[in-house]
């Protein structure tokens, strides 16, 4: 009988550990840890372009980004990316240091701060991984986990309009793998879901290799993928001046 309840009692035990939730900052706690690390990683990208109207009208970083062809993504920890491509033929080279973001092609040199137009510049979760820069630049709030460990993150901008933009992201808690995430427009409507995959890891973080961008209704987009991953490389500054 004793060993009846120590075993019932071990049940409950893990039941209620799997059942209570990580909240923000422990959830913040363990991301810096497992980041710590990791300094920067480069990778050649394989992009597939979906139907072009269909890609209208998601936004400008995904227009940028889903045009390129032989491109190579670059990123240095905090908040440094750089990719160097060729869209429609142009060598073009697009720099986000922190909130300023350059574009450079044949003839064309876009500069501006970007601090305020959130859906304008790019974070960790567009790479495919987060990082405790996500929670600098927004409010985070863990609104649910399951059984599995799968967190459910409201991610709302600090900077820019106080309206109802908005993403919503699915975090593994166990291993930090980021499974899924939509973004919502100012008016509250469902802008693009991306689905990730194929996960490497930068140090101890995850990081999905694979990204599929959808749009409301279910329509490819199209994907990245990272080839020729290389963490740690010692990327200089210089290459993200702006």
């Amino acid at each position: 009988m004793k060993r009846i309840f120590f075993v019932f009692a071990v049940f409950l035990a893990i039941s209620a550990s799997a059942a209570q939730a990580i909240n923000s900052n422990d959830l913040l706690k363990k991301v810096k840890s497992a980041e710590a690390g990791f300094s920067d990683f480069r990778a050649d990208l394989v992009i597939t372009e979906g139907n072009k109207q269909n890609i209208k009208g998601m936004g400008q970083r995904y227009d940028e980004i889903l045009r390129l062809k032989k491109a190579v993504i670059l990123y240095k920890k905090p908040d440094k990316i750089r990719y160097d491509g060729f869209a429609e033929g142009i060598r073009a080279t697009l720099i986000q240091n922190g909130y300023v973001k350059l574009v450079l092609a044949a003839g064309v040199k876009y500069k501006r701060n970007e601090k305020n137009n959130p859906g304008k510049r790019q974070d960790s979760l567009d790479l495919g991984f987060i990082s405790s820069r996500i929670w600098n630049d927004n409010y985070v709030t863990v609104l649910s986990q399951d059984r599995n460990g799968i967190a459910k993150l409201k991610i709302v901008p600090k900077h820019g309009p106080r309206d109802k933009r908005h993403d919503f992201a699915w975090i593994n808690t166990n291993n930090l793998r980021v499974l899924k995430r939509e973004e919502y427009r100012g008016n509250g409507e469902l802008r693009i879901r991306t689905i990730y995959s194929d996960f490497s890891v930068l140090g101890k973080i995850a990081i999905g290799t694979t990204a599929k961008l959808y749009d409301p209704v279910g329509r490819f987009l199209g994907s990245v993928s990272y080839r020729n991953l290389q963490v740690n490389v010692g990327l200089k500054d210089s290459l993200f001046e702006v």
